[in-house]
């Protein structure tokens, strides 16, 4: 994330939140929080992908018997 595009989130985080008295603190926390983690490259989203063997299994399951249900 680019300086300009941090600085571009944080001023529309501050435009929404001065023309709209229903948005709270924490609504303002988190939109921050999501352009730290942004500009981090961290992301709260972290799919580990360790289990490969679960990953196989299902992928080589034959599903064509369920096309039989489709009548």
């Amino acid at each position: 994330m680019t300086l300009q595009r941090i600085i571009e989130e944080i001023e529309n985080i501050m435009d929404q939140a001065s023309s709209d008295d229903d948005i709270g603190k924490d609504s303002i926390l988190e939109a921050l929080t999501d352009v730290v983690r942004d500009a981090k490259g961290t992301d709260s989203l972290d799919f580990n992908m360790e289990d490969d063997d679960h990953y196989g299994s299902w992928q080589e399951t034959d599903f064509s018997s369920l096309s039989d249900l489709e009548n």
